[in-house]
């Protein structure tokens, strides 16, 4: 009995020694990788050119380098520009094949669009 005492002592206290190094370290990786709440991961970016837009369905469609077209669904804080200009996206219907950057998020909704870019 005396020896089980000693050993739970000995585990209590390397646990109490060890979780502030465990919480820094759960801290680190948070800081590490940033998500948006419901992101199924970190923002990545997309070059390519403007396939299609659909407005009433707030979706914009890029053709990727490589041919492959992808889905953007875009928000009132999503930040579209052309230079300093601001654009909406209707504005994006009469641009049709000009090169675009999106940053987005991928979520289980879709790809969220953060900001979409037009090339000078």
């Amino acid at each position: 009995m005396a020896i089980r005492a000693k050993l739970l002592s000995a585990c209590l206290a390397a646990g109490l020694i060890l979780s502030p190094c465990v919480f820094a370290l759960q801290a680190q990786e948070q800081k590490e990788s940033p998500k948006a709440p419901g992101a199924l991961g970190p923002a990545e970016t997309l070059s390519g050119t403007i396939m299609m837009v659909e407005v009433q369905k707030k979706l914009l469609i890029v053709k990727a380098s490589s041919g492959v077209p992808y889905n953007f669904v875009v928000t009132p804080a999503t930040r579209i520009t052309a230079g300093k200009e601001r654009l909406k996206l209707a504005d994006l219907s009469a641009r049709t094949d000009k090169a675009v950057t999106v940053r987005f998020v991928p979520t289980r909704q879709g790809n969220l669009a953060r900001s979409v870019e037009l090339a000078p």
